[in-house]
């Protein structure tokens, strides 16, 4: 991740646009890998999360301290969540009395290749557990 000090409308509007490019990436993959977790009331979830100190944010909150953006994977069944696994987007904090952020250096397709690798190995560790039942 690469280290912003300058928070302007420039670096909220970049933020932005990443943070938009990794919401249709959720969608695409969740639409191309859904179909293989919809056994045995498994959903696969894929999603960009936006959270200050563990609550949810809106994409205003970007300098607000604490705000963090990350793709998520994970699998819901109908009593639980469980993460799998996440890719930090941006982080904003207080460093010094200043705010300071923190944004991913990985492009989209870096970042697409990562969670696709992410969901590959959930299919196939269901598949070594389902192979052992």
């Amino acid at each position: 991740m690469k280290q912003i000090v300058d928070l302007h409308d420039q670096t909220r509007d970049k933020i932005a646009y990443i943070e938009e490019e990794c919401e249709k990436l959720a969608k695409k993959l969740h639409n191309k890998y859904k179909q293989d977790f919809q056994t045995v009331n498994e959903y696969l979830v894929v999603d960009l999360v936006r959270s200050i100190k563990g609550r949810s944010a809106a994409n205003n909150d970007v300098f607000t301290f604490d705000y963090e953006s990350s793709l998520e994977v994970g699998i819901e069944t109908e009593e639980d969540y469980f993460p799998n696994a996440y890719i930090p987007i941006w982080k904003c904090k207080q460093e010094m009395f200043q705010p300071v952020g923190y944004l991913t250096d990985l492009t989209m397709d870096s970042i697409e290749k990562k969670m696709k690798v992410m969901i590959e190995e959930m299919l196939s560790e269901r598949e070594e557990g389902e192979k052992h039942e």
